[in-house]
């Protein structure tokens, strides 16, 4: 099948984590010739939309992406250079439920406080005047935090939470980049098997487990988790890293196509 959506994650996929990484040169040819077969590009990244925006400025991609899904759940579409609105009423339903969920969820936060109190090297993260997730000093603590508020959190299955490295995000279990995808899948009425997704981290796994794109891969330095999720649903594991990773994946998906 042609690729007809192509979406990738930003921070560790796109570029490295250096505050001043660039995208890999090779990059260039493959999004350019991507757009040439008539494919469109989102961006579907754990940044909220302003922060996506500085990060493609500083990124100095050929072109923009059509569509930005950001903090892992809202959708936006470019509608003219530098502007971008919200793309269906998805936004607008997750918002809903989302403020409906923690509003059971008080124990759940409270108890999540109580932790960050006793525990150096957690900080607690606000977004729109409200709590909204957690960074800690390294993987290892968030690995122990993730266990932890998986145990508070036990008596509200929808409670979850999207991580990666040393960042999480608190949402809706239903809420997450692979189900982001597939709405914007169904807003342009392309099919998972005509969809590829590319991430590295275990905030990308929904989207790279198959339900949302029939074609996913990683680049080499994703983390473990990813590298095996990526293999077990038929997907390719680049042996390159960063955007050498993704160029090489997008070469290697329309091969096959």
């Amino acid at each position: 099948m042609p690729i007809r959506l192509l979406s990738t994650d930003f921070d560790g996929t796109l570029i490295g984590h250096q505050p001043d990484a660039r995208t890999a040169k090779s990059l260039f040819g493959a999004l350019t010739s991507l757009r040439r077969s008539g494919a469109v590009w989102a961006i579907n990244t754990g940044r909220q939309l302003w922060f996506a925006l500085e990060g493609l400025e500083q990124a100095h991609l050929p072109h923009d992406p059509e569509y930005v899904l950001s903090s892992e759940k809202d959708i936006y579409r470019r509608v003219e250079e530098g502007s971008w609105e919200a793309f269906g009423d998805w936004n607008a339903k997750t918002e809903k439920q989302t403020l409906e969920l923690f509003g059971r969820a008080e124990h759940v936060f409270s108890a999540i406080e109580r932790l960050t109190d006793s525990e150096d090297g957690i900080e607690v993260l606000y977004e729109n005047g409200r709590l909204a997730g957690l960074m800690t000093a390294d993987s290892a603590m968030m690995d122990r935090t993730a266990e932890l508020v998986r145990e508070v959190s036990v008596d509200l299955p929808e409670f979850s939470f999207n991580r990666n490295d040393v960042w999480m995000r608190f949402t809706h279990r239903e809420i997450h980049k692979g189900s982001s995808l597939t709405e914007l899948g169904r807003l342009l009425g392309i099919p998972r098997e005509e969809v590829l997704a590319i991430g590295d981290h275990h905030n990308d796994i929904p989207m790279l487990d198959g339900s949302a794109a029939g074609m996913v891969a990683c680049p080499s330095n994703a983390v473990r988790e990813v590298q095996e999720i990526v293999r077990r649903n038929q997907g390719y594991v680049s042996p390159h890293p960063w955007g050498e990773g993704v160029a090489d994946a997008i070469r290697h998906f329309s091969r096959v196509s």
